[in-house]
Parts: structure tokens; C-alpha cells; sequence
């Protein structure tokens, strides 16, 4: 399934904000979050004989920045944990999977922090 046809499921009620791709990119999600008082920060598309306008492409520049942090995770989990499709059938399988494999993210970055900085002093919060 596309996800622009999820456009909806993400929004809680509670944001501010919504980064998204180009994907989300329509002027029934900006309608959207206008009503519900949400920032809009999804990048723009470009359309067939209508390609982006400079001030769209520093626009989307400005948000790719922002969302390049959040998006690493998912590269991570595509690429060194196999998890580029769901594997499983059931929703409790595939959701397992996925936070075994968010455990091992974490474990990696917490160990080469330690191998980075070391283990911090125990007297620093006295």
C-alpha cells in the first residue's frame, strides 16, 4: 500500500507539526492540516510540465535536513536487519520483529558510544 493512501493513520490529534515526503503531497492534506492547525512541513512534488519552483526546491532542501535524522533508523533497519518488506503474516509477528530489530539498533549505538566517550564518571551527578 501506497503511503499516500495512509496519509491519515499517522495523525494522532496532538501535533504541531507533520515532516513527511512528497508522497503526502496534496493540496487535500494542506486543507487538511490548515483545519486542524498543523504546521505543514511536507515536501512538494514536482508535476509533468509543471516542475518545482526554486523557492519549492529550498523548501524541500530545508525539510530533507530536518527529516534525514529521523529517517536514518529506517535505512538501518532496511539494510542491516533485512527488514526492507514484512516477513511474517499477523501484525503481533511482524511487530515483534521490528522491535527486536530497534533493540539491536540501540544496543549498536549504545555500544560505539562506549567505545567513543567510555563510560561516564559516577561523581559527575553529585
Amino acid at each position: 500500500m501506497r503511503d499516500s493512501v495512509e496519509r491519515d493513520t499517522p495523525l494522532l490529534g496532538d501535533e504541531t507539526t507533520l515532516y513527511a515526503d512528497a508522497a503526502y503531497s496534496s493540496k487535500e492534506t494542506r486543507d487538511k492540516l490548515e483545519r486542524f492547525g498543523i504546521a505543514d512541513q511536507v515536501q512538494r512534488n514536482g508535476y509533468r510540465n509543471k516542475p518545482l519552483s526554486a523557492k519549492d526546491r529550498r523548501r524541500n532542501d530545508t525539510i530533507a535536513v530536518i527529516r534525514a535524522g529521523h529517517e536514518r533508523p529506517f535505512a538501518t533497519h532496511k539494510s542491516r536487519y533485512g527488514l526492507a518488506r514484512t516477513r511474517f503474516m499477523g501484525l503481533a509477528k511482524n511487530m515483534t520483529a521490528y522491535s527486536i530489530a530497534a533493540i539491536a539498533h540501540n544496543l549498536r549505538k549504545g555500544a560505539n558510544f562506549l567505545t567513543l566517550y567510555g563510560l561516564p564518571d559516577p561523581n559527575y551527578a553529585r
